[in-house]
């Protein structure tokens, strides 16, 4: 009696069974097996008429017409325009005063913390996101959205105070952001972005909200970062001009997630 050892490669792909053969057997493989062993024999014998190796031959042109989600190229995004992209050393320049910021918000939030200036009770709460739209934009909807689809009693609001814009993201309000709150409201003005459009304050806020992103990311994080790239790539691909205001914020977020963050396959391809 042996134990068949024909498929154990130097000891590296140990057996998980052993399998006896017994001395001057007669083994025939169009007879049912009659015991364990005599099917792991039966099981061995196959496997050695089997490739090492098989690739799956599929002609998938008779579903191409059922296709009904395409990847576009670059993460997902659509190719920016000829003339659109910023070269590598532009990028790198952005990068690099993107970490220094980050640096000197982490010492100043640190500061404010030991003085007490940090005043986190002052702002909406984490999930209230009409609380935030006021406080970024001063209203209940971001800009873009036509003042028909705004309740009547947010109308009457209006009329009766004074006109609120908004403010942008000054340091008492960044800096006494924790960061499920920083999450949440970059979640928030994301949604915003892809349902209105891009305007210079919510870039700021963008900007304050990434510099305020812990690494490493969270998998929601990340998540979230991916979409503000892929957002801004589709709508930089639908700009008429490259003296578009918009383009140089939408290459700046697209580069800070890309090269930053580390979300290589998002970057612009360098010539």
């Amino acid at each position: 009696m042996e134990s068949d050892d024909s498929l154990v490669d130097d000891e590296l792909q140990p057996q998980a069974l052993a399998v006896n053969i017994e001395d001057n057997d007669d083994f025939d493989l169009n007879i049912p097996p009659t015991s364990g062993n005599e099917y792991l024999r039966r099981v061995r014998e196959e496997a050695k008429d089997c490739p090492q190796i098989v690739v799956a031959d599929i002609d998938m042109s008779p579903f191409l017409h059922r296709q009904t989600v395409k990847i576009r190229e670059y993460g997902g995004r659509f190719p920016a325009p000829k003339g659109y992209t910023p070269d590598l050393q532009w990028q790198k320049m952005q990068t690099a005063n993107f970490a220094e910021l980050r640096q000197k918000l982490q010492r100043q939030k640190v500061l404010m913390a030991k003085k007490g200036l940090l005043k986190r009770d002052k702002l909406p709460q984490c999930n209230d996101v009409e609380g935030w739209c006021r406080l970024c934009f001063g209203r209940l909807q971001p800009p873009g959205v036509s003042q028909r689809e705004v309740k009547s009693e947010v109308i009457m609001e209006e009329e009766v105070k004074p006109k609120h814009e908004g403010v942008l993201p000054l340091m008492s309000i960044v800096a006494a952001l924790d960061q499920p709150t920083v999450i949440k409201v970059l979640e928030y003005h994301i949604n915003w972005f892809e349902a209105t459009g891009f305007s210079d304050k919510q870039g700021s806020w963008f900007y304050a909200l990434l510099a305020s992103l812990q690494k490493p990311l969270s998998p929601e994080a990340c998540a979230l970062i991916r979409s503000l790239a892929r957002s801004c790539g589709n709508l930089r691909a639908t700009l008429e001009s490259p003296e578009d205001p918009r383009l140089v914020p939408l290459n700046l977020f697209i580069c800070l997630v890309s090269l930053y963050f580390d979300q290589s396959d998002l970057a612009d391809p360098v010539t």
